[in-house]
């Protein structure tokens, strides 16, 4: 059902979305166009929708994630809260996002690329997810090809609109939906909490810190004065009322003694919470060592993989020639069918791949001019790059009638050294 997610960012006037293509010009318009922190935008392209989450943190910054489907959603607040919480959820990894210390989220990667396994992750998670409430999705309405493709309207959501929502989506090439009430995640509160807790407590404690010298000030001047009474009192005996006083100025000390424990007793409390707040600071650390340590374990297995594959492919797609990747290719437009590879690079190297195309009939292969190599159906050389994924686009196979390819199951292999690092059936209807 999902057929496509990209995650994108909007900082400073810097735009960039993986993956990178034909979408790239409305997504970035979407960062741009967005007013409120929190909205869903969504576009119909032909039978494509694409629903895209825009959390614009201020005017220059704007991030989210957008994904391509056949359907509508019939739930537009339950797809906004999946993916507002993916966002969360990443900014508390602290890999893609981070929470900063007013507990909003910021971009800490400059290049998502560079991160490709955690972005796919990602993108698998919300794969997954998404195609398991079938019930939440709806065929598209054949396209009103009357309204044109710049066709908007704007909505705020609130539980009594989704009907609204639902119906402007079948008619609107584009819908702005913004979310109302939308409170931030416990997560980027606790962090915000935190902080001016912290800030709040460091002032509480320079101020009890001062009273207390005040205090000891003051405890020495009436020290002072008592021994003067006493002084006073040896030698003038006769005053008995000075004795009174001497009494009620040792009654107050003891007051404020009793005060100055007190204070110390709240100043050791806020110095547990302090310490408290420092053990948290502390335990992030070790969880932030431990996923750099875990990343370093999986770096260590690629490069030792590297010595048997110089890669590895993680999918593959096919379309027929003139049509998209992804697209059901039907019998009687086949021509060319082309593979593309989704591959991860463990060295830099130019290799040559074969290629095994099984049809309804068996192996399919050609002589002559198209002459395959034994046991394969052909063979194609490319060239990969270390520790970064990317796209393989190989040759066709087929002919350039229309109808070259009957109905049916296929199979696909892509072979190196002996080895079939990948499979994948597909049918042709």
């Amino acid at each position: 059902m999902i057929l496509k997610t990209y995650i994108f960012s909007y900082v400073s006037g810097n735009y960039q979305q993986y993956i990178s293509d034909h979408s790239e010009t409305f997504i970035r318009q979407n960062c741009i166009d967005s007013t409120e922190q929190h909205q869903i935008v969504v576009r119909r392209d032909g039978n494509l929708m694409y629903y895209t989450y825009v959390y614009k943190k201020n005017t220059s910054t704007a991030l989210g994630f957008s994904v391509v489907c056949g359907e509508i959603c019939l739930d537009l607040h339950w797809l906004y809260e999946f993916l507002h919480n993916t966002l969360d959820f990443s900014a508390q990894k602290g890999v893609l996002f981070a929470y900063d210390e007013n507990g909003t989220i910021s971009q800490k990667v400059t290049n998502f690329s560079a991160e490709a396994a955690e972005v796919d992750n990602i993108f698998r998670s919300i794969k997954d997810y998404l195609e398991k409430r079938p019930s939440y999705w709806e065929s598209l309405p054949p396209e009103d090809f009357s309204i044109p493709m710049t066709s908007k309207m704007t909505l705020t959501f609130s539980d009594d609109d989704n009907d609204k929502v639902i119906e402007a989506l079948r008619h609107y090439h584009n819908v702005i939906v913004t979310m109302e009430n939308t409170a931030p995640s416990s997560f980027s509160k606790t962090v915000a909490r935190l902080n001016s807790e912290t800030k709040e407590l460091t002032a509480i404690k320079n101020n009890l810190e001062n009273e207390i010298e005040s205090l000891k000030r003051q405890k020495k001047q009436y020290r002072w004065v008592i021994s003067l009474s006493l002084l006073v009192a040896a030698a003038l005996v006769v005053i008995a009322l000075f004795n009174q006083n001497v009494n009620e100025l040792n009654y107050t000390l003891n007051k404020r003694e009793a005060s100055i424990d007190s204070l110390h007793i709240v100043i050791s409390h806020k110095n547990k919470t302090i310490s408290d707040q420092e053990e948290i600071i502390s335990r992030k650390d070790r969880e932030l060592k431990n996923m750099k340590s875990e990343l370093a374990s999986v770096q260590s297995s690629l490069n030792d993989l590297s010595q048997y594959t110089p890669l590895i492919v993680s999918d593959i797609t096919m379309k027929n020639e003139g049509e998209n990747y992804g697209e059901t290719i039907y019998s009687r437009n086949t021509t060319y069918l082309y593979p593309r590879l989704k591959v991860y690079g463990l060295r830099d190297q130019t290799i040559t791949l074969y290629v095994k195309f099984y049809t309804p009939n068996g192996l399919s292969t050609g002589s002559g001019k198209w002459q395959s190599p034994p046991g394969y159906t052909y063979k194609n050389d490319v060239t990969i790059e270390k520790n970064r994924q990317t796209m393989l686009y190989m040759l066709g196979w087929g002919g350039k009638n229309k109808g070259h390819w009957q109905k049916g199951a296929y199979r696909i292999e892509i072979w190196y050294n002996n080895s079939c690092l990948k499979s994948k059936t597909f049918t042709i209807y």
